[in-house]
């Protein structure tokens, strides 16, 4: 990785606190993460993961509401890891999967884990799930609660590995997640630039 994406990756918000969000993803075996659009989560929660070998050689899926979203944050994570786009990091989106057997971190629309379920209502592959834009209540992502949570129980009666899934959102209202799920929130910090929002008479008067 170079010595600027790293830099980058250090700002981000949630970098500091990295160690904290990895015990607490050791210990639960759901968690629902809210935390500002810019905070860094949905490029560094699946590292997270992975480097505290949490997966246990299992992949992390990351869904997302919209290919485009997949794609490049796909590619931005596997910049970071220092790996090429398809290997240890990829994606899955409709008509374009970039994955290998060895890939451990993979983003994909809600959809494509959607079709995955078909065929895996236990989603084996995986060890994580993390949900992400879950504020956005698509139609793709509220049927995929119901069916990761049918798999984790599915697993737990077959005395399989345990799903973990983590939700996040970009919004404080959270208590719906945190009761379906009957999960711990924990709220991260905001965003990684100060942003400022004018008044209408502040832009007239430009």
């Amino acid at each position: 990785m170079s010595n600027n994406i790293e830099n980058q990756r250090r700002k981000l918000p949630i970098y500091s606190c990295r160690k904290r969000l990895a015990k607490e993803l050791y210990n639960r075996t759901n968690i629902i993460l809210i935390g500002e659009t810019g905070c860094g989560k949905t490029t560094q929660v699946p590292q997270f993961i992975f480097e505290a070998r949490l997966n246990r050689g299992h992949a992390i899926a990351c869904t997302q509401p919209r290919r485009v979203a997949a794609v490049t944050i796909a590619t931005r994570v596997a910049q970071e890891m220092t790996t090429e786009l398809g290997k240890l990091v990829g994606y899955c989106v409709r008509f374009d999967d970039c994955t290998s057997p060895e890939t451990k971190i993979k983003y994909m629309t809600d959809g494509m884990l959607l079709r995955e379920s078909v065929l895996d209502p236990m989603l084996r592959r995986y060890s994580f799930v993390v949900l992400d834009e879950a504020h956005e209540r698509t139609l793709h992502t509220d049927v995929l609660f119901g069916i990761c949570k049918r798999a984790q129980a599915m697993r737990k009666a077959e005395q399989r590995l345990p799903l973990k899934i983590v939700v996040m959102s970009a919004t404080m209202d959270a208590d719906h997640f945190s009761r379906y799920f009957q999960a711990d929130v924990l709220y991260l910090e905001g965003r990684s630039y100060p942003v400022e929002i004018p008044t209408v008479i502040e832009v007239l008067l430009t």
